[in-house]
């Protein structure tokens, strides 16, 4: 994409974030009477595990560095695809092979159809509310995970007779026998919300 059209989309991508943050304000303003920045710096930490464990739960998305990404427009899309995901899953098993799957209980299906249009909603409302302002945090609390993710380097570990063991390779190499991979190059959400939850604990006392 040439420069100038990324640039673009980037402008695209923050206005509709900055419309979003000036929505939530109006509404969380006029209808519980409590400012959406507040509220945010008080829910912040939990807001971070949160979407650490909605990536977790949905196999590699753990590792898509665009849902920590700079660019507004990838982020908005990234957190698009991950709300789409569990909605195409829950989709997906609900309906048959014909002659193949055996009868779902019509109580199971029942329950499943609740369940999964409750995880709908909650996580429409997640994308709403919380992904807009996270885009900010991230933005400063992503850094080191964006920052891994593209290293050419990570540090392998192993322990010998109660002894750890370190040692660096390139992140091309078979990593040995024994060995395990000690770097955080494939969990870039994850160690991005577990740096967003200690942010803002620390930031609830001296804000707050």
């Amino acid at each position: 994409m040439p420069s100038a059209k990324r640039l673009i989309y980037s402008l695209v991508g923050l206005i509709i974030l900055l419309i979003l943050l000036f929505i939530n304000q109006w509404i969380f303003n006029n209808w519980f009477n409590i400012s959406y920045f507040d509220w945010y710096l008080q829910e912040g930490a939990l807001i971070g595990a949160a979407t650490a464990g909605v990536s977790m739960v949905w196999g590699d998305m753990r590792e898509h560095t665009g849902l920590i990404s700079a660019n507004p427009w990838n982020y908005l899309g990234s957190y698009l695809q991950l709300v789409g995901l569990p909605i195409f899953v829950f989709g997906t098993h609900l309906k048959r092979n014909e002659g193949k799957t055996p009868p779902a209980s019509i109580f199971d299906v029942f329950v499943t159809i609740i369940f999964g249009l409750f995880l709908c909603a909650i996580l429409l409302i997640w994308l709403v509310v919380a992904v807009p302002l996270q885009y900010f945090v991230y933005l400063i609390c992503g850094a080191p995970g964006r920052l891994t993710s593209n290293s050419q380097r990570q540090a392998v570990a192993r322990l010998e007779l109660s002894r750890l063991e370190v040692k660096e390779i390139s992140k091309g190499d078979v990593i040995s026998d024994g060995w395990w991979n000690a770097s955080i190059t494939d969990k870039p959400v994850t160690i991005t919300s577990l740096f967003s939850s200690l942010f803002f604990l620390i930031a609830q006392p001296l804000l707050g």
